[in-house]
């Protein structure tokens, strides 16, 4: 990775440089670098939410996003303070003293270990979704939390083995006031700077990249058209994994376009050393190639908003939560609302209320039922009309005196239905009422 310090010649536009660093590292990284972080918080506080959590891409995304807020909080002093502070001492070439301090520290190992988590967190990401669209079945015993919190694990071990060079590279030279190669550097720099960089941080990534997305891409076509050819209907839960396919390859694609100016610039000065670092293209590249690099860690934020609905949906509830005039409805409150939508029992029309209070006709089967035993005898009524009967029982005491003394002996009542085909003889007695109303009593 290039330096960040300003040696370019004072011929090829020095001025130039130090001016548009100041521009687009200084001012615009800066307002980049402050939405980035507070997106990334944003985001890690939603996913890491009860009813985010739980599915291994979420996990990978918050691991994502802790890797670039530490990436964003060291460019911010690495390089938009560096040039906002010292940019007229570096015009008139005077000593700056914050300079000192970020070359004393290791800035460039620890920003090469979390630039390589991000890349490689990014496949992690890309390769999880593969595996749910590829293999739906097979994904939840495959992608487990426990699986998923060893990859990211497993990662960023890597990163920080890899990038154990990087800090016996150089060290800072107090009489120079600049940082030089130790003897092990001057062995490992070739190796690691050409042979192992470029491999590791960009061809490797890159592949493997392009080849998951367009997998994923032609499963997502796929299965479009074999949804259209079947006519069926997408459920949310699918249209929702949809989206979320969508996002993360919209992710991966800014990535890789974010990327490509530095391993162009950095396959240029494995081949050409001095001459990349005497030319003004390049430095001009190399600015843009990094704030390419913030922009792609400041608008991950954007994205899941844009394509992620529960996202969005949790996120409005943690911002309504935050605020302080808003509060959560109470039971009292929820049951009066559901209430005021249901309709009275006293509102209801009078044909709809008499359909609540009219009792339900007999069933055949309960037309033989009997309502209490007896030991003796048995006597069984029946009624010309039984609803009838019923009003009339329920109406006024009138009522009650018509109705029709039975036998003194009878302890078992039940109704039958008067359609049957009886055919009265010697144990058939007819009585009739004074109402008019005739029962039959069989004796047993």
């Amino acid at each position: 990775m290039s330096n960040n310090s300003s040696t370019v010649d004072v011929n090829s536009g020095l001025d130039f440089i130090l001016l548009f660093r100041l521009i687009v590292w200084g001012y615009i990284g800066m307002v980049l670098s402050l939405f980035g972080i507070v997106g990334n918080i944003i985001t890690i506080l939603v996913l890491i939410s009860p009813s985010m959590r739980t599915t291994s891409t979420n996990i990978y995304l918050t691991a994502l996003s802790c890797s670039n807020i530490l990436f964003l909080l060291i460019f911010i002093p690495s390089y938009s303070m560096r040039y906002l502070l010292g940019y007229r001492l570096y015009v008139t070439d005077q000593p700056f003293s914050f300079e000192v301090l970020l070359l004393r520290l290791p800035t460039t190992p620890v920003y090469n270990t979390i630039l390589l988590s991000i890349i490689y967190l990014t496949i992690a990401v890309s390769m999880d979704r593969l595996i749910l669209v590829k293999f739906p079945l097979k994904a939840k015993q495959i992608l487990t939390k426990r699986t998923t919190l060893i990859a990211i694990l497993s990662i960023y071990i890597f990163c920080i083995l890899y990038c154990i060079p990087y800090w016996l590279e150089e060290h800072y030279a107090p009489d120079t006031k600049r940082c030089r190669l130790t003897k092990i550097g001057k062995i490992i720099r070739p190796y690691i700077r050409i042979y192992i960089y470029i491999p590791v941080v960009y061809l490797i990534p890159f592949f493997t990249l392009t080849c998951i997305n367009i997998t994923i891409i032609q499963n997502l076509i796929a299965t479009k058209h074999r949804k259209k050819s079947l006519g069926a209907k997408t459920t949310k839960k699918k249209q929702a994994d949809h989206y979320i396919t969508l996002m993360l390859v919209t992710v991966i694609i800014v990535f890789v376009l974010s990327q490509v100016p530095l391993l162009i610039l950095n396959a240029w000065h494995a081949i050409d050393p001095q001459g990349s670092l005497n030319s003004l293209i390049f430095h001009s590249l190399n600015v843009i190639g990094v704030l390419l690099i913030v922009v792609n860690t400041s608008t991950n934020f954007l994205l899941y908003c844009c394509f992620g609905q529960k996202f969005r949906q949790t996120l409005v509830e943690f911002i309504l939560n935050i605020l302080p005039n808003h509060k959560k409805p109470s039971l009292q409150t929820s049951v009066s609302k559901l209430a005021s939508k249901t309709t009275p029992f006293t509102q209801l029309p009078l044909k709809q209320t008499q359909q609540y209070l009219r009792p339900s006709p007999p069933q055949p089967s309960e037309s033989k039922q009997r309502i209490s035993a007896g030991n003796s005898s048995t006597t069984k009524i029946t009624t010309n009309d039984f609803k009838k009967s019923t009003e009339l029982n329920n109406t006024s005491n009138q009522n009650q005196e018509e109705s029709c003394p039975l036998m003194p002996n009878t302890k078992e009542i039940s109704i039958i239905n008067e359609n049957l085909p009886f055919q009265p003889d010697d144990k058939l007695n007819l009585y009739t009422c004074s109402n008019g109303k005739r029962i039959l009593i069989l004796k047993i």
